[in-house]
This record gives C-alpha cells, structure tokens and sequence, in this order.
C-alpha cells in the first residue's frame, strides 16, 4: 500500500531542498497539533509520533541528526505536509472523523520508517543523558 501519492512526494522534496519552507511547515504542523490536541481523533500514541517526526525534521534542519535515509525523510515530510494540508480526504472539521485519515497516513507512515524514528528516539535520549551528565 502506498502511503503517500505523487503530488505529496514531490511536494514533501520541494520542502527538503528549502529549510525555510520546511521550518514553515513544521510551524504549522505544531500550531495544528496545539490546537486540535485535546481532539478525540488521534489516540495519544498517534500524536506523539507526530510530535516525534517533527521534532526529527527539527533536528534534520538544524543539522544536528542526519542519520536517516532520505526515503524515510520524503515520507515524513509528505505525512506532515498531509497533515497541515486545508483540504484532505475528510474535512477536519467533521469532529473526530476528520482526524481519522489523518491518523492514518500518520500510522502508515510510521510503519514505514519506525526503525528510523527509534534510532532517533535513542540518539535524543543519548543527547539529553549527556546534557543530565554534565549538569550534575
């Protein structure tokens, strides 16, 4: 199953090749997540791996995590472009119900680059240890 469609894809390249368009992108992704959190839509599992691929892009923009194919980087640029998108497969503002697609392709997503988002899980937890460390 395809997770993403053409459109997305090329899209999702056109945002990794201009960091400013990527910052606005994850801007409005946060701001989607700020408000629509309290939403019935997305299961809290859903959100935090959201929240886990934006943080990843943040990471990537800054330069500072690059371990990451760059398949694994348009699928997750084009799930969050999915996400921010006005106009999907179920508007969102059909309650709860608008949510669902988004979830999915979120879900989906994530069942493509899992491996990828658990080593960056890891080398931010490695990351915050040593900040631990070297505060005591």
């Amino acid at each position: 199953m395809e997770v993403l469609n053409e459109e997305v894809k090329y899209k999702a390249i056109e945002y990794l090749r201009d960091k400013n368009k990527l910052k606005h992108l994850i801007k409005r992704a946060e701001v989607k997540v700020d408000n629509k959190e309290a939403s019935k839509g997305f299961v809290q599992d859903t959100w935090d791996n959201l929240k886990t691929m934006m943080e990843l892009i943040k990471a990537y923009i800054k330069g500072d995590y690059r371990n990451i194919p760059y398949g694994s980087l348009v699928l997750i640029v084009g799930a969050i472009i999915y996400f921010v998108m006005p106009i999907d497969a179920v508007p969102d503002v059909l309650f709860a119900l608008g949510f669902t697609d988004d979830a999915a392709v979120i879900a989906l997503t994530l069942r493509k680059v899992k491996k990828d988002l658990d080593k960056f899980a890891a080398w931010k937890g490695e990351l915050e240890k040593k900040d631990m460390d070297g505060k005591v």
